[in-house]
């Protein structure tokens, strides 16, 4: 050791024994508590005040003293403020709340957004615009002289759009084109951030491993939070500055360092460094089962899993092809897996299993060609809230499956559903009054109306859709799934049709798991919705008072847009840019292989399912294979790398790990295949198997920094780094063989394939 370090040393030591022993903290550790999980960054609108409602962020036993934003106090208002986005200084700044004697600090962003105005010249009687923007819902265009115009604040980003022309869809010359994913196209535009030049931030650990944290630009600042507090004591060294965690972190298990640097020119991507008792963490074999950021999701679909229990399968019904039938899976056959390994073996630590309550009896809906009814084999047709379906199995049953599964150290997430019911379920019979209209005004039917009509509308004429404007209903809706967590311990709740439920009564949910589970048990909880939609609608619901993560389906159409309709690598990294933006640079947003709503990937990945086709129709008619099988394979391959890879948890749909084949539902819903396997299908098992136990043994695939090395239209470089591990990815897609370097080292990547390379130097 040096000299200058040594003293460096001692200084650091001294103010350690000093912040301990200041007032407050002689004999006692002190830990704050009146806040649950990490506060989400509060992002402000240019569009006048912006109210802040407090208690998404904190528990309903404490009471807020007093608020400081901008070095002023502020109004509270019962618990809220409002905050003036022309009073910010810098990009980021921080409202500071006092509960007592305790700070807790919420990072505030400032607005970024550019005025941006598209034109339509051409000679028209109507023209409306929908696209990313207005969550593809037509809005009219104003007409002025022989030009019609649409004007809004827009946040930096890349967005999809096209014209509404007397009833017809139309583009126009003035913009680019760019696939749709249907087999057409639609027209972009770029908008360009206020931030011009970010400072960067790294952070290495020292002998002692304590944190270091660098910046090269002399004119950045930091701005660092411990939990929801900042961090305000540090050390200077000639590599950077520690920072001083506070004492009370060697009681909490798991806790995260969090840091940005700043300067007037723009911010630096978001460093996270997670705590285990006061000790930065350097492996991820050291993290919980509860560390979010580690999970691999896997969705189980109940009845076509695995048959544990052949005398509890319902009766075939007269007017339901094979295809819509119960097949036989149940919770028996989930637990069998778990105790058989499988899930190990693919290095899957979570499981999303679809909805296990009770369900409608008998045949449902119609699908005319051919002509078939449906069993509700799928879960989402609830008659109970709480009752188990005996198809699936018992109370019991479900209380073995997930303690099985955290004997395995495996998280069990349960689907749920907060916006409909069956209308054969007692409360519809009993109060009807509890659900929007079937009819409009007009007599037409309100179904089907899912983005006019989002918040009432019913997906179909026997599934009510809950009013949940009314306070009844969102109490007895929540309260229902809080029995559900207290009676089974499950780890968290996959939402379906989130978009269609408003956020007053997500807000009353995550009270509740928060102040009645959470804060009684100390144990996490993890929420996960279902939305599909911009970028701006699915980030309205993932903040600290709603949702912890979306499935993001915008990954997902970029991905299947790359590898079906061979749009440029540049499409995918403008949509992970535009989520990290809108949901953090560590999100915890899921990247799908695909799900039972839509026709399986590797069918398209291969021709032999048409991206502009009724994936539906085909799925019913005839027989879905692969098509080009070796192609197929290879890009499935690519999904998960990139899935597995880039920021988010990587969700398997079942089947997708040995690449099952089909259309949509009920094809993509076949009976899982566990037993002789392709050679194909072994191989793909074994990749993605690979790919999640290097993603689950890396620091930097869990929580580093992101950074694009080279992107084109078919070439890809990226890297992830977290201290001195560096994790980078290499992918072809172009029809030829393509050569890469790494520090030197020359490599070729013959068509869709991809290399990983990991450095701890």
């Amino acid at each position: 050791m040096n000299i200058k370090f040594f003293f460096q040393f001692v200084q650091f030591c001294i103010l350690i024994i000093l912040y301990s022993c200041s007032d407050g903290n002689l004999n006692k550790v002190i830990i704050p508590q009146a806040i649950t999980g990490l506060c989400s960054p509060i992002q402000l609108s240019i569009d006048g005040l912006n109210k802040i409602d407090l208690s998404d962020y904190f528990l309903e036993n404490y009471d807020i003293d007093s608020v400081y934003f901008e070095n002023e106090k502020i109004d509270l208002d019962s618990v809220f403020v409002e905050l003036n986005p022309n009073k910010v200084n810098a990009f980021l700044s921080t409202l500071t709340i006092y509960i007592g004697n305790i700070t807790y600090d919420i990072l505030v962003k400032a607005p970024d957004v550019e005025k941006t105005t598209i034109l339509f010249k051409n000679i028209a009687e109507n023209v409306k615009i929908k696209g990313e923007f207005t969550n593809w819902v037509s809005v009219p265009m104003e007409l002025e002289g022989n030009t019609f115009k649409f004007t809004k604040n827009l946040n930096p980003a890349v967005y999809q759009f096209c014209f509404v022309v007397d009833g017809k869809e139309q583009l126009t010359n003035y913009y680019d084109h760019v696939p749709n994913g249907l087999g057409g196209e639609n027209c972009q535009i770029i908008v360009p951030s206020k931030r011009k030049d970010n400072p960067s931030l790294s952070f290495e650990f020292n002998e002692f491993g304590n944190i270091i944290l660098k910046t090269k630009e002399n004119d950045a600042e930091l701005i660092v939070f411990y939990e929801n507090q900042l961090v305000e004591e540090f050390v200077s060294t000639d590599k950077g500055l520690i920072p001083i965690i506070p004492e009370y972190s060697s009681k909490i298990q798991l806790s995260y360092l969090r840091a940005w640097s700043h300067s007037k020119k723009g911010y630096s991507k978001e460093v996270l460094i997670p705590i285990l008792y006061g000790k930065p963490v350097h492996s991820s074999f050291e993290l919980p089962r509860q560390a979010k950021h580690k999970m691999s999701l896997y969705n189980v679909f109940i009845d076509r899993f695995y048959d544990g229990e052949s005398n509890n399968q319902p009766a075939p019904l007269d007017s339901v092809l094979p295809q819509a039938q119960f097949l036989g899976g149940d919770l028996k056959g989930l637990t069998h897996q778990i105790n058989n390994g499988y899930f190990d073996s693919l290095a899957i630590n979570s499981i999303w299993i679809s909805p296990i309550v009770d369900q409608a009896k008998g045949a449902w809906g119609l699908w005319n060609t051919p002509r078939s009814k449906f069993s509700a084999y799928h879960g989402y047709w609830p008659i109970s809230f709480t009752q188990i379906n005996p198809a699936f199995g018992t109370k019991d049953d479900v209380k073995t499956c997930i303690s099985t599964a955290h004997q395995k150290n495996i998280n069990v997430l349960l689907d749920v559903i907060a916006n409909h019911i069956h209308s054969d379920h007692l409360l519809y019979k009993s109060n009807p009054e509890y659900f929007t209209p079937l009819y409009f005004s007009d007599g037409s039917m309100n179904t089907e109306k899912w983005d006019e009509h989002r918040l009432t509308t019913w997906f179909d004429v026997h599934m009510p859709s809950f009013n949940h404007e009314m306070e009844k209903v969102r109490e007895l809706l929540s309260d229902s799934l809080m029995k559900l967590i207290k009676e089974y311990q499950f780890d968290g709740f996959r939402h379906d049709a989130t978009k269609h439920v408003p956020s007053s009564f997500w807000k009353l949910l995550t009270k509740k798991i928060k102040n009645q589970y959470q804060f009684e048990t100390k144990h996490d909880f993890f929420q996960i919705g279902e939305t599909y939609g911009s970028h701006e609608l699915v980030g309205s619901y993932v903040n600290s008072g709603q949702l912890d993560a979306q499935f993001d389906f915008n990954v997902y159409d970029a991905i299947m847009k790359i590898l079906c309709d061979d749009a440029s690598f540049e499409l995918f990294v403008d949509v992970v840019e535009k989520s990290m933006n809108t949901y953090g640079d560590h999100h915890l947003m899921g990247n799908i292989s695909g799900n039972q709503d839509k026709g399986r990937s590797i069918s398209y990945f291969g021709g032999d399912l048409k991206r502009d086709e009724d994936s539906k129709l085909a799925g019913w008619t005839r027989e879905i294979g692969y098509g080009d099988e070796e192609m197929a394979f290879k890009k499935m391959a690519m999904m998960h790398v990139l899935n597995s890879t880039i920021p988010g948890i990587p969700v398997i749909y079942y089947g997708d790990e040995i690449g099952m084949p089909g259309g949509n539902d009920p094809d993509c819903r076949r009976i899982m295949k566990f037993k002789h396997l392709t050679e194909r299908e072994k191989g793909l098992k074994s990749e993605l198997s690979h790919l999640l136990k290097l993603r689950s043994s890396s620091m930097a695939l869990i929580y580093g920094t992101m950074s694009w090395d080279e992107i084109s239209e078919n070439r890809l470089v990226y890297s992830r780094k977290y201290a001195n591990e560096v994790v980078t990815i290499y992918l072809n897609k172009s029809k030829y063989n393509q050569e890469f370097k790494n520090d030197g080292l020359k490599f070729i990547l013959q068509p869709y394939t991809y290399k990983i390379l990991k450095d701890n130097s």
